[in-house]
């Protein structure tokens, strides 16, 4: 089925959302859509610090118990919008849709909420409200969003958990300079790591999953390390047996927006729904997803191999430079450029390489470490060589 819904996406794309941030008057339409359809259900579940609604999309009356939850960091909404999508696949009325929709309706219940930290998405900050990381908040619950979380699984008892987040775009599949697109991880549910049920079929799933987005996505699939951390809600929910399954959605290139992403988690999170409705999970080892490398960090943006250092040309240098996101009041997101080392980054490697070995810098040009730039050129015969404006304009 994995092929089939990665290749039907545009056809079910929830077509209102086109960017990873988006106005609160939009989720609020979405809302009022999945509230009136005849296939959901839509609770509010409560309220967020700054009161803002916390829902709950419920679909299906079957006997086993799903839940998957989005935006636990108010900065990390592609899952977001692949919910949407899925929401919207679950509408249509086509003969394949309905036939899937049945059935997923008459074997599970699934419970969403897509839109957990409203108050980070508003701000566009990864904590709460309080400056709360929720995802260190799973014991202590200091605030009402962990709480609610915590509360609202375990009145489901589910069968299966999806923690559904997005990572650094910078993360690299093991020491290469393959970026990591989707990482996956079936969490600890204790420091020994033991393989419980929950843990096990968490994997098996994974394991799946793994197959399918390595055929789109080669080399760029990887997994976090599975050290446990009891602050953390994945960990958490592992020890409690609910089969908890973080998907992670990491860089794709210069797709800034995170389309192509959305795309993969719809197709991600609709196939292992059909899985976990037919037990085809079952059948799976754990071999492709114990195999797949973990996440590391051996990727810049952009990287000049010995480039100028000041204008007399005396020192050259390795230069990493990386993307800057900052949250403008309208809705939208803003990039600058932070030159994040300088020195020897033969180990690293970066989505754009250029070597500038025999260019000059002119006057004026900021190349100090950690400075926030918006432009910076370099010169070659009094010809520009390389323009980061220019690139920026490209890449958007």
């Amino acid at each position: 089925m994995f092929d089939y819904f990665y290749d039907q996406h545009p056809n079910y794309q929830e077509p209102t959302l086109t960017k990873r941030r988006f106005a609160a008057s939009t989720w609020e339409n979405l809302v009022a859509g999945w509230s009136a359809s005849p296939h959901f259900t839509v609770t509010q579940i409560g309220q967020t610090t700054e009161s803002r609604p916390i829902h709950e999309v419920r679909f299906g009356s079957g006997p086993i118990p799903v839940i998957a939850w989005s935006q636990m960091h108010g900065d990390e909404a592609t899952a977001t919008m692949a919910l949407a999508d899925i929401f919207r696949f679950l509408s249509q009325d086509s003969k394949e849709s309905t036939e899937i929709r049945e059935k997923l309706h008459q074997k599970i219940s699934l419970y969403v909420i897509p839109r957990l930290n409203a108050d980070g998405a508003a701000r566009w900050t990864r904590e709460t409200a309080l400056g709360i990381d929720m995802n260190r908040d799973a014991q202590a619950q200091n605030s009402v969003e962990a709480r609610l979380l915590s509360s609202w699984a375990d009145s489901k008892k589910p069968l299966f958990a999806f923690n559904l987040h997005d990572q650094n775009r910078l993360y690299s599949v093991g020491n290469t300079a393959h970026q990591t697109h989707i990482a996956f991880l079936a969490t600890a549910g204790d420091e020994a790591g033991t393989w419980t049920p929950s843990r096990t079929r968490a994997a098996q799933l994974a394991n799946r999953l793994t197959r399918f987005t390595q055929k789109y996505l080669p080399n760029k699939v990887a997994k976090w390390t599975d050290e446990f951390n009891g602050r953390a809600f994945g960990d958490t929910f592992q020890s409690r047996g609910y089969g908890l399954l973080l998907v992670e959605a990491g860089g794709a290139g210069w797709d800034l927006e995170k389309q192509s992403l959305r795309r993969m988690n719809a197709a991600i999170l609709l196939d292992a729904l059909v899985s976990i409705a037919d037990e085809t999970y079952l059948e799976e080892s754990t071999d492709l997803y114990a195999n797949l490398a973990t996440n590391e960090r051996q990727i810049f943006d952009i990287k000049i191999n010995q480039a100028p250092l000041d204008v007399e040309g005396k020192y050259r240098a390795d230069i990493g430079i990386n993307l800057v996101e900052t949250a403008l009041p309208s809705d939208e997101i803003a990039y600058s450029w932070s030159i994040e080392e300088i020195g020897d980054l033969s180990y690293m490697h970066a989505l754009h390489q250029v070597d500038g070995s025999v260019w000059d810098l002119p006057t004026g040009q900021d190349v100090s470490l950690g400075a926030q730039i918006s432009s910076l050129i370099y010169t070659a015969n009094n010809s520009i060589t390389f323009d980061l404006s220019t690139f920026t304009a490209k890449i958007k």
